[in-house]
């Protein structure tokens, strides 16, 4: 299914199971692990300048600092961001305990991850089922317990009147000032903004802030 394998964990337990879980479907010797994301980049680099490119990428999303040298890539994110400009056209499975919906739907839409699989009791029956999925199809595969259709659907149902209300906020004006700017409420801004909190996971008004920012919704 898969000629060659590049595995981006840090933790060689982890980095183990995977890789004989993924024996099943390529070569022991086209399976590579690297601890760090810079060490990633320069094998997809090198792989590419070698005509031998890998056609599989797994990555974690968080890692442990490198303290012998500085890092130019120090996330997961980063780091697919990076190889897919080198590389467009590599398969790409997220593996990470990561569950917030807003992230998969970046990483899935934004960053064209091909599988988002959560490390769980379940993850090597799901890595078989992703792997199946995604060799022979551009459809994507996430882990049945995460909530990315949720999010996406939630996510359709923010209007305009939201990104103002949430703008306001980033700018530090309270629910009454909000109400009084955009002639609402105040009930129906404190019923606005709750329903998107709720939405979004966020746990307050900044955190609801930052997840906006970070899908880009202000």
């Amino acid at each position: 299914m898969f000629r060659k394998i590049l595995i981006a964990e840090d933790f060689d337990t982890v980095n183990l199971g995977v890789k004989q879980l993924l024996e099943e479907f390529a070569p022991k010797e086209n399976i590579q692990h690297v601890q760090y994301c810079d060490d990633a980049l320069l094998k997809v680099k090198r792989a590419l300048f070698d005509k031998e490119p890998f056609d599989l990428l797994i990555s974690d999303l968080s890692f442990v600092e490198n303290t012998f040298r500085e890092n130019k890539l120090n996330s997961g994110e980063e780091l697919i961001a990076a190889v897919r400009k080198e590389q467009p056209d590599i398969k790409v499975i997220v593996y990470s305990v990561e569950t917030k919906p807003y992230v998969i739907k970046y990483l899935l839409e934004e960053l064209d991850c091909n599988a988002y699989i959560s490390k769980s009791r379940e993850s090597m029956r799901e890595f078989r089922q992703a792997i199946k999925v995604i060799s022979g199809s551009d459809e994507k595969f996430v882990s049945p317990e995460l909530k990315y259709s949720k999010a996406e659907t939630e996510l359709d149902e923010i209007d305009e009147l939201d990104i103002k209300i949430i703008a306001a906020l980033s700018k530090g004006a309270d629910q009454n000032e909000i109400a009084d700017d955009l002639n609402y409420s105040r009930s129906s801004i404190e019923k606005r903004i709750n329903r998107l909190k709720t939405s979004l996971k966020a746990k307050n008004n900044p955190h609801l802030v930052a997840i906006s920012k970070d899908l880009g919704l202000i």
